[in-house]
């Protein structure tokens, strides 16, 4: 079986709910929260991959995730 990660966009995954995000690359999204940047998710292969850190070159990887909601959770 071949997974692959599929970008989505702000309207299909965003819930009232959720932490706010933005897609700021092909494959990269950045997390905010009160208007200050506190993470990344980084799609690689069939992973999303979360990653801490207001800065991405110094962002810390949090965990690796088979769906986009899920990492955003990470955030919660």
């Amino acid at each position: 079986m071949v997974m692959e990660a599929r970008h989505i966009d702000q309207g299909e995954a965003y819930a009232p709910s959720e932490v706010p995000w933005n897609r700021i690359d092909l494959e990269l999204y950045e997390i905010a929260r009160d208007g200050v940047v506190v993470g990344f998710i980084e799609v690689v292969g069939p992973v999303f991959v979360a990653l801490g850190g207001p800065r991405y070159d110094r962002a810390v990887e949090v965990s690796q995730e088979l769906t986009f909601h899920a990492a955003v959770q990470r955030w919660r």
